[in-house]
């Protein structure tokens, strides 16, 4: 298995590690092969990326884990770092093998599942500017639905937890990044009129169309990763804390609902984004719990063990 074999090779790495460096290594082949009909200097640019982003996850992996120090959190923590630039080149990586945007097969079923394009029947039928801002205010904070969770987790103790949901997170992620790569679809965002009027003066709407500007990647629309990233957070929080969990959830609804709302998604992508952290989640899981990862520290303790003099051997060193 290729998590195992990594291991052997990585004593210290942890599935997040290895989950890491095979979707930028990945990706970086991709980009390497393929990537011809980019610019020579931005095709140069993605691919000394992916290099570096490697020696720093090799680098990483090579380190033993701990708990409580802000090494430790780093450690754990430190491929959600690039997440926001892999997004971003996902804009290159969706017309790598497609000559344009999938939208007018997922448009189709999105008729034929509603009945209608809820992406633009939604806000037509409430257009309400306090609820308009509501929704984009759960939009705007999707960045923050993960790091609150991990935060919260680690400050009540759930290292585990807090693992976890790193690594949980990056499967989602690259699942829905690979789908993006070979399945690009550009979405309401891109394909319908803007929403207009008294709505269109909100602060948090213009904040949230300020970002996407520049901050979206056009392709990356179905499944719904910011649906599926945050569903991901529910699944991982409701095994370990409850309580973080309870937190969590009224900012999961209001940001599902609010990606449809907003136009930033279809809503067959927000419900493609449901089943892939429900379904690819949980499947990952395994990997995490197995009894090789579990067994890991006890070995690394154990080794150390041995290789101490101790106080009853006579020899006077310390335990």
């Amino acid at each position: 298995m290729a998590l195992s074999r990594g291991q052997r090779r990585l004593p210290d790495a942890q599935p997040s590690d290895l989950v890491f460096l095979g979707y930028v290594a990945l990706s970086g082949v991709l980009i390497l092969l393929f990537g011809w009909s980019m610019p020579v200097g931005l095709w140069g640019f993605l691919i000394a990326s992916h290099l570096v982003m490697l020696a720093i996850g090799v680098w990483f992996a090579g380190k033993p884990t701990q708990a409580n120090t802000w090494f430790g959190i780093l450690r754990d923590a430190y491929p959600i770092i690039f997440i926001t630039f892999l997004y971003w080149e996902l804009r290159y990586l969706a017309l790598l093998f497609s000559n344009g945007y999938n939208d007018a097969f997922v448009l189709r079923l999105e008729e034929a599942l509603f009945g209608e394009q809820l992406a633009l029947t939604f806000s037509q039928r409430l257009p309400i500017f306090w609820l308009s801002e509501l929704f984009h205010f759960f939009y705007a904070i999707y960045w923050l639905v993960l790091p609150l969770a991990a935060a919260g987790l680690y400050v009540r103790g759930r290292i585990q937890g807090f693992r976890e949901l790193v690594y949980v997170e990056l499967v989602i992620f690259f699942f829905c990044y690979l789908v993006f790569t070979f399945f690009p679809v550009a979405g309401p965002h891109y394909q319908f009129p803007l929403i207009g009027g008294q709505l269109a003066e909100g602060r948090l709407y213009r904040l949230v169309h300020w970002i996407l500007e520049d901050g979206g990647s056009k392709g990356a629309a179905f499944p719904s990763s910011h649906v599926a990233v945050a569903v991901g957070v529910l699944v991982v929080t409701w095994r370990h804390d409850k309580l973080v969990w309870a937190g969590m959830l009224p900012l999961v609804v209001g940001l599902t609902v609010a990606t449809v709302y907003g136009r930033f998604h279809y809503g067959i992508d927000a419900l493609a984004g449901l089943v892939t952290a429900l379904v690819v989640g949980p499947l990952a899981l395994p990997f995490m719990s197995s009894p090789d990862w579990a067994a890991q520290p006890l070995k690394r303790r154990a080794t150390a063990s041995r290789s101490r003099p101790s106080k009853e051997s006579g020899c006077g060193g310390q335990v």
